[in-house]
């Protein structure tokens, strides 16, 4: 049986994307196969469609990292779904497809409450804000806490987990028009621009960095003491989709190479997240799945910028990558 994929097959703008057939993945006695409703789109598939994700399979490939459907086939060793049912699921690729298949372990019923388009943008934003604030920052109440990406897919959930935290939140945005969208997640909202120039916003207890480069070292001059520096990203590296080797490369190079002993007298720390090297391991997928599934009680609100037709997926990737999108963008396969 054939199914729709939205495939890389050579690196460049987003007009590279290309919708095509292919044959359905056969299903083990541990997997699940899911029609899909909606594809999550992340920033990191940006950067694997120019050729700058590390991690990324040889080409042509499908990228994606998350979806939301209805369960059509289980293996025969699965007990924890039936035909039918709604649910969420990792994909570590290939997520962008009308149909997925996956074990049993990387999918997990929609949670109570929810549809399949919230769902969909769920997973790989709760994953990746859970190991920041909670596994590497641990952040406790009234932690002054600094969202560097506050109206992205992670930023906006990762200001609702602090706050449900009891910390005091600060968002930044690169634009004044996305401010009142931080305020209306419960935090203080400045662009980027304020924050660098107003130095007594400092003292914080963690930050989360995604843009890499020279801001690092921003981030850990406004650090307090025993303050936490989670760095997810190197977003400075790409701009309006180009594939441009001089900015990746200057961002590369401006990002700081620490030394241990500069960082005795900082009494601060700073951590790397790459969430998809912690997914690969699957006592961490089952503690991290058993943790969405605890979510509830946070009352969690991913927020969906945007919903796109899978044949309009150029369109959904110019418009995360030209900072256009507040929260997450999706792939409708409707």
């Amino acid at each position: 049986m054939q199914r729709q994929v939205i495939a890389i097959e050579k690196y460049g703008p987003a007009r590279v994307l290309a919708l095509s057939q292919r044959e359905r993945e056969p299903v083990g006695d541990d997997d699940v196969a899911i029609r899909v409703a909606y594809s999550g789109i992340n920033f990191a598939d940006i950067q694997m469609r120019l050729g700058f994700y590390p991690d990324a399979p040889k080409r042509p490939f499908v990228p994606g990292y998350e979806v939301s459907g209805i369960v059509e086939e289980i293996g025969k060793n699965v007990r924890r779904f039936r035909v039918g049912d709604s649910v969420v699921a990792g994909t570590y690729f290939g997520g962008y497809a009308s149909h997925v298949t996956v074990p049993e372990r990387q999918a997990f019923p929609l949670p109570t409450g929810g549809d399949l388009k919230h769902g969909a943008a769920l997973p790989v934003a709760f994953f990746t804000a859970h190991l920041a604030l909670f596994e590497m920052g641990r952040i406790r109440a009234s932690d002054r806490v600094l969202i560097e990406c506050a109206t992205g897919g992670v930023g906006t959930l990762a200001v609702q987990m602090a706050r449900h935290a009891g910390a005091q939140v600060v968002g930044l945005t690169t634009t004044p028009e996305k401010k009142d969208y931080i305020r209306g997640l419960g935090a203080e909202a400045f662009t980027r621009d304020e924050f660098l120039a107003d130095t007594s916003l400092a003292g914080f207890d963690f930050i989360l960095q995604a843009s890499g480069g020279r801001d690092v070292l921003v981030s850990l001059d406004r650090l307090g003491k025993t303050g936490r520096v989670v760095c997810m990203g190197l977003n400075s590296g790409v701009k309006d989709g180009k594939r441009n080797y001089l900015r990746l490369a200057k961002a590369v190079w401006d990002t700081p190479r620490l030394s241990v002993l500069k960082m005795f007298d900082r009494n601060a720390g700073v951590f790397g997240l790459n969430a998809l090297r912690v997914l690969e391991d699957a006592t961490w997928v089952e503690r991290l799945t058993r943790a969405i599934e605890a979510a509830g009680e946070m009352k969690l609100e991913p927020h969906v910028g945007g919903v796109f037709a899978a044949r309009e997926a150029a369109l959904a990737h110019e418009q995360l990558e030209t900072r256009r999108a507040t929260g997450k963008l999706l792939l409708d396969w409707s």
